[in-house]
């Protein structure tokens, strides 16, 4: 049976990170956590694949977040720009409480299985750059939530299939190899230290995106 086509979800990515601030407005960010990645596997004939399990690898983020309107800029101004965002505060609020985000990530999309006694895993690492857009919630005593819409692009980078003794290069795989489009969403539990760091707790939860063939 050949492999028609992959989907890969991840159930679970767990970052603990610090979260260094500069601005209001602008936030660096590193992440480093766990990828916890289902396949979803059809054959030729469109049956599914049930014997592959999730496996985990790593995962890592480092990029920047920046609020759509930096209140703080038009303090004391009296700009064509001030003036609008001051007569129009509902509008210069919620700007101020929406993010967007561009970051860089690399991760180990991992699986094992067996059939007919013969154990097998995958092994492969992507990167790309990720994009996240989504409101900041205060909860009191500098706790935030972020509830973030991801879109993500990434490359295999290196990938092998281990069958029994012998070793499959992935990377020349159609089922693996080009840019991969990831779709999802991001919880992200931030507790602020001080002005300049935070620390934080996310999951995410994305998977590839593929045409209807």
């Amino acid at each position: 049976q050949t492999l028609k086509k992959r989907t890969t979800l991840i159930l679970g990515l767990l970052f603990t990170c610090a979260y260094t601030s500069f601005t209001q407005s602008k936030n660096w960010s590193i992440g480093i956590g766990n990828a916890i990645t289902s396949y979803d596997f059809t054959t030729s004939g469109g049956n599914k694949i049930d014997y592959l399990k999730n496996g985990t690898g790593n995962s890592y983020v480092l990029g920047f977040e920046q609020s759509f309107l930096d209140t703080n800029k038009y303090i004391g101004q009296s700009s064509p720009k001030a003036i609008y965002y001051l007569q129009h505060k509902t509008l210069s609020k919620f700007l101020s409480k929406m993010n967007f985000g561009i970051k860089a990530v690399m991760n180990q999309y991992n699986a094992v299985g067996d059939i007919q006694n013969l154990a097998f895993d995958y092994q492969t690492n992507y990167a790309g750059l990720q994009l996240s857009v989504g409101p900041r919630i205060g909860l009191g005593k500098k706790w935030n939530v972020h509830l973030n819409g991801l879109v993500s692009g990434q490359h295999i980078l290196q990938g092998n299939q281990h069958v029994n003794y012998s070793y499959f290069d992935l990377t020349k795989d159609p089922s693996f190899k080009g840019l991969k489009l990831f779709l999802g969403y991001e919880v992200r539990l931030e507790k602020q230290i001080n002005n300049s760091l935070s620390f934080y707790i996310a999951g995410t939860n994305t998977k590839t995106y593929q045409a209807k063939e």
